[in-house]
C-alpha cells in the first residue's frame, strides 16, 4: 500500500452500478460446497490453507481497495464502477469477491459443531470454528490491503457513529476497525513509475485552488481527506491529460503533496 484516504461520499454513483457489477461478475468464482474436498490426504483434518485460498482468493494488480460498511454496498459498487470506467482502475470490494464467509461457516458448523441429540450447536466448537474462519478472512484482508496501491475508506452514517457528545468517531463493525488498523500498520511502498514533471506542477497548481480542511480522530486522522471536490478535480485533470500516459492514481496523489498543505488540514 502506498496511500490511504478517507472519503466522504456526498454524491450518488448509482448510474455506475451496472459498470461496477460487470467488473465483479468475472471475479466471483464457484466454491466447493463439500468440505471433503478440503481434507488433508487420509485424515479427517481440514486443510486451512486450501480453504483460505479457495474461499478468499487473492487478486493481483489491484489499484484501489475500498473499505466500507456493507450497508453501503450498492453505492460502493457504483463508485467502484466509476473508478473503473473513468480511470481504468482495478478496484477491490471484498463483498463482491468474498461474499461466502457465512456459507463457509455454516458448512463447517453443520458438519463439526452440530449436536443431533440435543438439536443444537456446541458452544465451544462453534467459537472455535468462527475464530478460524474470521482469522482466514482477516489474514486475506491484510494481504489484499498490502497488495493494493491505494486504500479508500468510505465514511458514512453506516460506518462511523457518534456515541456521545465527545466521542463521535466510532465504528460498530469489527471488520472496519480491522481494516483501519491495518492501513496504519501496513508497509508503505511508493509505486515504481516516473511522473511527468510538468504534468505534476499543473496538477498541483489546480489543487491549490481548493480550500479543504478536515480533522478526524484516532486511526481516521492518518487518512488523507478525500471529498467531492477532490474527485471532480481528479476526473477533470485526468481527462485533460489522458493522452499523456500518466497513471490516474499519480494524478490523485499530486493533490496531497507537501506543497498542498491546504488539502491536508
Amino acid at each position: 500500500m502506498y496511500k490511504a484516504f478517507n472519503l466522504y461520499l456526498e454524491e450518488s454513483y448509482e448510474r455506475w452500478y451496472r459498470d461496477g457489477e460487470a467488473v465483479y461478475r468475472d471475479s466471483q468464482r464457484k466454491i466447493h460446497s463439500d468440505l471433503a474436498n478440503y481434507l488433508h490426504n487420509e485424515t479427517h483434518t481440514l486443510n486451512g490453507n486450501a480453504i483460505e485460498s479457495d474461499w478468499f482468493p487473492l487478486l493481483n494488480n489491484i489499484d484501489v481497495f475500498l473499505s466500507h460498511s456493507h450497508k453501503d454496498e450498492q453505492q460502493i459498487i457504483g463508485f467502484a464502477g466509476w473508478l473503473h470506467k473513468i480511470f481504468g482502475l482495478n478496484v477491490f470490494v471484498d463483498s463482491c469477491v468474498w461474499n461466502h464467509s457465512e456459507d463457509l461457516l455454516r458448512l463447517i458448523d453443520n458438519r463439526y459443531c452440530y449436536d443431533s441429540e440435543k438439536n443444537t450447536y456446541d458452544y465451544h466448537k462453534r467459537n472455535y470454528s468462527t475464530s478460524h474462519v474470521h482469522m482466514m478472512l482477516s489474514m486475506a484482508l491484510t494481504k489484499m490491503i498490502d497488495r493494493s496501491e491505494a486504500v479508500i475508506f468510505v465514511e458514512s452514517k453506516s460506518s462511523i457513529h457518534a456515541i456521545s457528545e465527545t466521542i463521535d468517531k466510532t465504528t460498530k463493525s469489527p471488520w472496519i476497525y480491522n481494516e483501519l488498523v491495518i492501513t496504519n500498520l501496513i508497509r508503505k511502498r511508493e509505486p515504481n513509475r516516473k511522473m511527468d514533471v510538468m504534468l505534476e506542477k499543473r496538477a498541483q497548481f489546480e489543487a491549490n485552488q481548493l480550500d479543504i480542511s478536515y480533522d478526524v480522530e484516532f486511526y481516521l486522522n492518518n487518512l488523507l481527506p478525500l471529498k467531492k471536490e477532490n474527485l471532480k478535480l481528479w476526473e477533470g485533470f485526468y481527462s485533460k491529460n489522458l493522452q499523456s500516459g500518466v497513471h490516474p492514481l499519480d494524478v490523485l496523489y499530486t493533490q496531497y503533496e507537501k506543497k498542498n498543505s491546504v488539502l491536508l488540514g
